[in-house]
This record gives C-alpha cells, structure tokens and sequence, in this order.
C-alpha cells in the first residue's frame, strides 16, 4: 500500500519551520498579543506547516512496524486531544474556551509527535538492547 508521506528531508526543514512558529507565537502571546496580524498569521502557519512536516515525513527505515506505530500513534492523539477538548468543553467557558479551541488546532499534532517519538525510541532502544544481548 503506497502512504502519502513527506521525504524524510521535509523533518529537518519542519522543526526548523516549527521552531520559527513557536517563537513567534510566544512572542504573540506576551509582548504583541492581538496588536499584529501578521505576526499572528507567520505564528500560526508556521507551527502549522512545521509541526506537519515533522509528523508527516518517512522515517530513515520506513517498514511496516514503524507504519504501525505511526497509525497507533495518531489513534492515541486523536483519543487524548478529543478527550481533553471534552473536558474543556464542560468547564471552561466564555472568551476562554475561545483560547482552548484556538490553541486545540495544534495539540493534536503536537501529542501526535511526543506519542510517535517517545514510542520510536522505545522500540530503537528495544533494538539496542537485543543487538548487546
């Protein structure tokens, strides 16, 4: 089955890219907040656009166990980002739950990432381990 993924080379360029849009949305958020458009705009696509290159690219070795930890990691994002968005949805109200949806466009991707990684290094430490043995 052919996936639809980035070259593995989009995965640097992406956490160059993401580490951009964090830094203008940080910067949005404290001292620019709500004054400049454009910032707002680099900030959001940026994160965006970069936090998807990272998620969507190949892996070096790209085989069936990592496609399989990559569609596991996505159903545990997908469970963990609605459940909270649940959770908000029933106690957090007014101008409030305007800022949990605003930044909810991005936690999906970015549990997506700590679940993918945190288990990739799991399975090459795994793989480590055996090699030593």
């Amino acid at each position: 089955m052919k996936t639809i993924l980035f070259p593995h080379s989009f995965q640097k360029w992406g956490w160059c890219v993401l580490a951009v849009g964090i830094a203008f949305g940080i910067y949005t958020m404290v001292w620019d907040y709500g004054t400049s458009c454009l910032v707002n705009n680099i900030a959001i696509i940026a994160t965006v656009l970069g936090a998807l290159f990272v998620t969507c690219s190949r892996e070096k070795i790209e085989d069936e166990m990592v496609r399989q930890l990559r569609l596991n990691s996505l159903l545990v994002a997908l469970y963990i980002n609605y459940a909270v968005l649940i959770l908000c949805s029933l106690f957090v109200y007014s101008l409030d739950f305007l800022y949990v949806m605003m930044y909810n466009m991005f936690t999906i991707l970015f549990i997506f990432m700590i679940v993918f990684r945190y288990r990739m290094w799991r399975l090459n430490k795994e793989v480590k381990d055996e090699e030593q043995d």
